[in-house]
């Protein structure tokens, strides 16, 4: 039998790696030249996914032979799947020339064309194919996704119904479909299209998700809530997430909401509404302490939210703090004549409602009326440093702390003031000495913070343990605890901190600092598997790709950490670290 028989016999049963092995023997015996040869290695290469290498087989075989539909085809499809659509683009078009019925060059084409936001020029070579191949669905698909991305509803809606006439099967148009029944309105429609999408596809999570997201937008909330949940669980999105709460939260499912929120919340403390929403569920449960305590959070960082105010003036009512409930509202309303203490709060008002400049003009006439009113020292200083002028907060503080040096609630702030301007030194001082004052936990925990940055860990831990022993489930506590003992290289009870974190709170920067742990610890496999459980959320994230090939390496697995930095490097091919790495173990 002909060598080529032999390897196209190999390729035919899918035996790429043995086709491989032989074609390079064939080629290599002096047939370098072989078209029918070069384009066969070339299309091994492509069936084992290895593109990168299969380019220079179709370039050559291009050269060959220029005009070789196949071969331009492949060598378009080489560059589109290594992200060079350009150059994809260039060849796919050249395929055309050479023959005009190449379907599948008119149907990457389009692809290229709508991933680049051309979806005019899709519309128009899809409608040109379908000239050629008119039984063939994915032209109508094409057309009909791309109208909906020009906001051509009714028309996408024509073409995808089209292309389910010729394919009932496709999941994707149904979920096409749905989406577009949805921009037009027609929810039942686009729910039963998504249930659609499902039944054929059953794993498919994006389905899920848009069934959700309809019944939200209805204030279906449990159904939402249930669809939200399967969504999630086939595919982590922080997006699913964060629908899954919120319809959690609405349709009073709250120890489901709170266990998301504090998971939110902690993934990104910057987003402030999450933060609010778990204070709503606190609320719900009635735990109003933990819900104050967010509240008072948020407010300090949004004092111009009305909403924000309200909900905090709602909690103390319902702890029966109605003095602090008064202030709130009562200030608002501003009477002839006012003394310095009404004055004052309607300052602390408009601080909430993020008016810094009328408080900053109220607090100002208080302590021209009052000159030993401390807090309103204390208060024009916070509304100074948040204005990033530093060295008039100095002033009042310094005031505020000569007046009152032990009002905790002066110290806590001038030490949270040092903290900003990093006099970690100083801010060490006060946090001290706020905590002698009062025994609270945010102040414990910011304490603990600090000391990070002064080197002190045995202190920090010291603090973060007494804040457990306060809130002994409190999961950003035990991750502070974690952290900490990772600074000080006490491996073992880093991990046990962490492990109790994540058992509450499955968020990823714990779980990969349980990960570092690990392999601090020289436990390498554990280490590898939430690596590799990370990356699959995380797709190719630098520090993770790096992590993993080091515990392959501290495995003795050099092979698979060479091909994890091969991967790496070409991503980030500037990596120094990864290419130091492959010169070190090679």
């Amino acid at each position: 039998m002909d060598e080529l028989e032999i390897i196209k016999d190999l390729i035919a049963v899918k035996n790429y790696n043995e086709a491989k092995t032989e074609v390079d023997k064939y080629i290599e015996g002096g047939h370098q030249n072989d078209l029918e040869a070069v384009k066969l290695r070339g299309l091994i290469l492509v069936n084992l996914e290895n593109f990168k290498d299969a380019k220079p087989d179709f370039e050559h075989a291009v050269k060959l032979s220029p005009k070789d539909a196949t071969a331009l085809f492949y060598l378009a499809s080489c560059y589109d799947n290594l992200g060079q659509l350009l150059e994809a683009e260039k060849y796919y078009k050249k395929v055309l020339e050479v023959r005009e019925n190449y379907i599948n060059a008119y149907k990457d084409l389009c692809i290229i064309y709508m991933k680049t936001s051309r979806e005019i020029n899709a519309i128009e070579l899809a409608s040109k194919a379908k000239t050629l191949a008119p039984t063939d669905y994915t032209f109508d698909y094409l057309i009909g996704t791309a109208s909906i991305a020009l906001k051509r509803y009714n028309d996408g809606i024509s073409h995808l119904e089209k292309a389910l006439a010729m394919n009932p099967s496709h999941f994707q148009i149904y979920n096409n479909l749905g989406t577009a029944y949805l921009l037009v309105g027609q929810r039942q429609k686009a729910i039963d299209a998504y249930k659609k999408a499902i039944k054929i596809k059953p794993d498919d999570s994006v389905s899920y998700y848009n069934i959700g997201s309809i019944y939200q937008i209805q204030n279906k909330h449990t159904q939402a809530a249930d669809y939200f949940k399967k969504a999630y669980n086939l595919e982590n999105k922080e997006n699913y997430l964060v629908s899954l709460a919120l319809s959690e939260l609405k349709a009073g499912h709250i120890e489901n909401a709170t266990k998301h929120y504090k998971a939110l919340a902690l993934l990104h403390p910057e987003k402030d509404s999450f933060q609010y929403n778990l204070a709503s569920c606190y609320e719900l449960s009635k735990n109003y302490e933990q819900a104050i305590i967010i509240m008072k959070q948020l407010l300090s960082r949004n004092p111009k939210s009305v909403s924000m105010a309200q909900k905090l003036a709602g909690l103390y009512i319902e702890i029966r703090q109605f003095r602090q409930a008064k202030d709130l509202y009562d200030s608002i309303i501003l009477k002839s004549a006012p003394s310095s203490e009404i004055l004052y709060q309607y300052a602390i008002l408009s601080t909430q409602l993020y008016d810094t400049g009328t408080a900053e003009k109220i607090f100002k006439k208080v302590i021209k009326m009052d000159p030993e009113n401390a807090n309103a020292h204390k208060d024009l200083g916070v509304i100074y440093l948040n204005q990033r002028l530093f060295d008039y907060a100095q002033d009042e503080f310094d005031t505020a702390l000569k007046l009152a040096p032990d009002n905790f609630d002066i110290v806590f702030e001038y030490a949270n003031y040092l903290y900003a301007i990093s006099q970690y030194e100083k801010a060490d001082e006060y946090y001290t000495k706020a905590l002698e004052l009062k025994d609270d936990v945010v102040a414990k925990a910011l304490s603990a913070i600090n000391k990070l940055e002064i080197n002190q860990l045995d202190e920090g831990r010291e603090l973060i343990e007494s804040a457990l022993n306060d809130q002994p489930e409190h999961e950003y506590i035990q991750f502070l605890a974690g952290r900490i003992y990772y600074s000080m290289k006490d491996y073992e009870n880093a991990k046990t901190y962490f492990i109790k974190s994540l058992e509450q709170n499955p968020d990823k920067e714990t779980k990969n600092l349980l990960a570092l742990t690990y392999y601090e610890l020289g436990e390498y496999d554990k280490a590898l598997n939430i690596f590799n459980a990370l990356l699959d959320v995380v797709k190719k994230n630098i520090s993770l790709m790096l992590s993993k090939a080091k515990c392959y390496e501290k495995m003795g697995n050099i092979d698979e950490a060479l091909k994890v930095l091969d991967e790496l490097t070409d991503i980030f091919p500037e990596c120094e670290e990864a290419h130091e790495m492959i010169r070190r173990i090679s």
